[in-house]
């Protein structure tokens, strides 16, 4: 870590040190307790970035900030989850729908039915059992248009929901949906029925304002909530009941901090045990771990690729500059230029994988397309030979002409915070003898879309890692038109009908047998092709104390960071 980012650091640790609560009776030195009676009841604490305002994500009553989202797995369960490197798990159901056992029928017309068996052992937190009943409430609550909730990630794909018997659900989808043995999201539920279905019959207004979605919430995870201060924190007490045996830790307090500085004081001082991801930057967690290991100490820092950062090309003929820019060749050549890892030196501590493509290197199907992806690394003897064959000319002062004899020169747009990066890269061009000129976008300009989609050169952009952003982001139908309201993840208007091809039939394969060899093509084309300069995965950083066991990344895609919360344990 660079000095002066250090010295800035440790300068707000002791601003804020002045805030930070001592550390609670019988917690010891660097808050790890020590004790040989293993009916001590163990505790952890642990930060995330400010209140929550509902715990059930989706049901966002009033498009309320989703950091509860991080406690869900801690207090609620669903279906299914997702791990930390994609794969799939039953939570709620006995297994997941398929093929092969009948649970999952595809219909010639592309119009599917799943069914799931719940779990027999899976009671609410005030003892009542879960049943089929209980989703199809959920399913009532999220398609009710006179709540002011956001649009499910189903509801373009559902029929209708059933239930034959309070241990079975019988989805019927509209359309072919390749997850639909994956429904991690709340759309479904459950919701206790038992207790909200009298209050949103009686009156939806009130339904909204219940305690129910934050300090009153009962659900069906390894903890309850047992207490919620406002403004300070919540504290969770072990399930006795959890349907997968009781959590190892006793309890768990949350602790609501907005401002980062403080969470690293505390830390320091010792009065918290570990801050997911949104709490901490990855400076101030890196900032953490090095004062902890400097005391002597090895605590936990999980590391996770979220967001997938490009810089895209400008492919509409009236826009690009140099016209060149749609020649692959010269694409190429400015990607053997650019030196990425200096990039995730200087920003990430050189933690952040370099990107090729797409997906990141800790997905489990990194495996079915590692052999296709083309790699560029640093090479700008490499770049110079591709301008020459795509017909540029290197000039006796050392700059290039394009094939049409004018001056090379490429203009990197971008917002606010990442000058850094797009500075290294005009570096590296300007090295090779190609100009840039360096665009910071203002704030309206961002947020101006129709003339965002004018950019000449290459623009930098940033994507969540998962399945339906690898889709659109260069898919043909997203660019952005006038027709459209300018909407689109396709800023540059990247056309490959190849590539529509393989898109349009991964979003229907359901069989991991299939979906192979389309990831893999996919792959291949946009390594092959490169429809956008692929720089690094930005990554974010969990940390926990020495002496936290069981904790593990977020699950990929994002969901919840408590999504194996009864695992971890303390010593």
């Amino acid at each position: 870590m660079p000095r002066a980012r250090t010295a800035i650091l440790l300068l707000l640790v002791i601003v804020f040190a002045a805030c930070a609560p001592a550390p609670p009776p019988g917690r010891g030195q660097s808050a790890q307790p020590a004790t040989s009676d293993p009916g001590t009841p163990k505790s952890l604490s642990f930060a995330i970035q400010g209140e929550p305002k509902v715990l059930v994500t989706s049901l966002g009553l009033g498009n309320q900030p989703n950091v509860g989202g991080d406690v869900q797995g801690a207090v609620h369960r669903k279906l299914a989850t997702l791990d930390d490197r994609g794969a799939l798990h039953p939570q709620l159901a006995v297994d997941l729908p398929s093929q092969e056992r009948g649970t999952w029928l595809v219909r010639p017309d592309g119009t599917m039915r799943t069914t799931y068996t719940l779990r027999g052992d899976v009671t609410w937190h005030d003892g009542a059992p879960l049943t089929a009943k209980d989703f199809l409430f959920a399913s009532v609550i999220t398609s009710d248009p006179e709540l002011p909730l956001p649009q499910g990630k189903l509801a373009a794909y559902l029929d209708r929901v059933e239930s034959p018997d309070d241990a079975t659900l019988v989805i019927e989808w509209s359309q072919t949906y390749p997850f639909a043995n994956a429904i991690v999201e709340d759309d479904l539920g459950p919701l206790p029925a038992h207790l909200l279905d009298p209050i949103y019959r009686a009156d939806k207004e009130r339904f909204q304002q219940i305690p129910y979605w934050t300090r009153e919430f009962v659900g069906v995870g390894p903890y309850r909530v047992t207490d919620w201060v406002l403004g300070s924190h919540m504290v969770l007490k072990a399930y006795e009941s959890f349907y997968a045996g009781r959590p190892k830790i006793d309890t768990i307090t949350v602790k609501f901090i907005l401002a980062a500085p403080t969470v690293v004081a505390n830390l320091l001082a010792g009065s918290l045990d570990g801050a997911i991801p949104a709490a901490l930057d990855f400076q101030q967690a890196t900032f953490v771990r090095e004062e902890w290991e400097r005391a002597g100490k090895k605590p936990v820092v999980l590391p996770q690729s979220v967001h997938w950062r490009t810089m895209a090309f400008q492919f509409r003929p009236e826009y690009a500059s140099p016209r060149d820019l749609l020649d692959v060749r010269v694409r190429r050549a400015l990607l053997y230029a650019i030196d990425r890892k200096s990039i995730v030196d200087t920003i990430f501590d050189g933690v952040a994988p370099i990107s090729n493509v797409y997906m990141p290197q800790d997905d489990y199907r990194w495996e079915w397309v590692k052999d296709v992806v083309v790699s560029y690394d640093h090479d700008p003897r490499r770049a110079q030979e591709l301008l020459s064959q795509a017909g540029w000319t290197l000039g006796a002062d050392g700059q290039w002409l394009t094939s049409g004899g004018q001056r090379a020169g490429i203009a990197e747009w971008t917002t606010a915070g990442y000058e850094p990066e797009v500075a290294i890269i005009a570096d590296n061009w300007k090295a090779i003898g190609i100009g840039a000129d360096q665009v910071v976008l203002s704030p309206g300009e961002a947020q101006d879309r129709q003339y965002v989609a004018t950019f000449p050169g290459v623009m930098t952009t940033t994507f969540p890692i998962s399945f339906q952003y690898w889709i659109e982001r260069h898919e043909g139908g997203s660019c952005p038109t006038e027709a459209k309201r300018w909407v689109g993840w396709n800023r540059g208007c990247y056309q490959n009908p190849e590539r529509d091809r393989v898109t349009n039939v991964l979003k229907i394969a359901i069989d991991p047998a299939e979906q192979r060899p389309l990831f893999r093509e996919l792959a291949r084309i946009e390594s092959e092709d490169v429809p956008a300069l692929p720089l690094y995965f930005n990554i974010q950083l969990t940390v926990f104390r020495d002496g936290v066991t069981g904790v593990k990344r977020n699950t990929t895609p994002k969901t919840t960071a408590t999504w194996n919360v009864e695992d971890w344990d303390v010593r």
